[in-house]
Order: C-alpha cells, then sequence, then structure tokens
C-alpha cells in the first residue's frame, strides 16, 4: 500500500496523460479511451474526467485543461515513471514506430525530466541515429539502435 489517495493516484495519471500528449507519445484516442475506462468503473467521476471522455475530435493540446483540471496532488516521479513504460510498451510493440519513442525520449530529455536516468544518453542520440543508420552513415542498423532503445529501457525500468 503505498498511502496514497485514489484522488492522487488519478491526479498522477492524468499528469502522466499530459505529458505524453505533450510529447506525443500518446494520441487523443488513447486519453480518450483512458477516460471513458475511468468514467465506466467511477460512480462519480470528476467533471474534468467526463469532459475527456467526450473530446475525441480534439486537437492535443485542447486536452491540456481538462488534465490539469483533475483534483489532487501529482506525484511527478510516478508520473514520468508512467511516461516512460508508455513509450517502451509502444516500442516492444511496435518497433517501427522507434522514431516516434525516440524524439518523445528526446523531449523528456530536453525537458529535464530524464535526469539521472539510464534513458537520457539514449535520449539525446536515439533520434539522430536512427536517421544515421538508415542511411548508412554509421555503422549500427536501424535494428541495433531499437535493441539499445530497448536495453536503456530495461535498465530505466531495472532502478
Amino acid at each position: 500500500m503505498t498511502g496514497r489517495s485514489p484522488t492522487a493516484d488519478l491526479r498522477t495519471q492524468a499528469e502522466a496523460m499530459r505529458i505524453a500528449i505533450e510529447i506525443g507519445a500518446v494520441s487523443v484516442e488513447q486519453v480518450v479511451d483512458w477516460a471513458r475506462t475511468i468514467v465506466a468503473a467511477s460512480d462519480q467521476p470528476h467533471w474534468s474526467i467526463c469532459e475527456l471522455a467526450t473530446c475525441p475530435d480534439r486537437y492535443p493540446p485542447d486536452l491540456n485543461e481538462f488534465l490539469l483540471a483533475v483534483p489532487g496532488s501529482p506525484d511527478l516521479l510516478a508520473a514520468r515513471a508512467i511516461v516512460v513504460r508508455m513509450l517502451s510498451d509502444t516500442l516492444w510493440a511496435n518497433p517501427n514506430r522507434a522514431d516516434q519513442v525516440a524524439r518523445s525520449l528526446y523531449d523528456l530529455a530536453v525537458a529535464g525530466d530524464l535526469e539521472d536516468s539510464p534513458l537520457r544518453e539514449i535520449a539525446w542520440w536515439a533520434w539522430d541515429a536512427l536517421d544515421l543508420a538508415d542511411s548508412g552513415m554509421i555503422e549500427q542498423t536501424r535494428a541495433d539502435v531499437v535493441a539499445q532503445m530497448h536495453a536503456a529501457f530495461q535498465k530505466a525500468a531495472a532502478l
């Protein structure tokens, strides 16, 4: 038991969704699905979650105000960990989305959200490395770069 209330956990999830949509790690549809799941499981969902559940045709930045309105205080470290797990899951399920995952990692690094993480070094390197591998400018292949990304995610998950 973490000692955190369900509201705080929901706020942490909302913060993770906010970060993830900002860096392109999730789509509007995925945020809407998340909100709909919460609405279905709750007797009295917060109005902001209800709004999110009805936003499938909105632009990603339009969801920000509703995600920020979810009550509670987010655990920022936990929210970042959720985002990193989302990116890792995306890469495992769809290696062809490595460019998007690498760009999202880069955006996290630029924002300072990967400090003291094994992912920080890979975040600065992978996006360019994928392009360089595709053009034959480096010795590694795209598969090698993706494998290094997987290894960095595994190392980060072990911490």
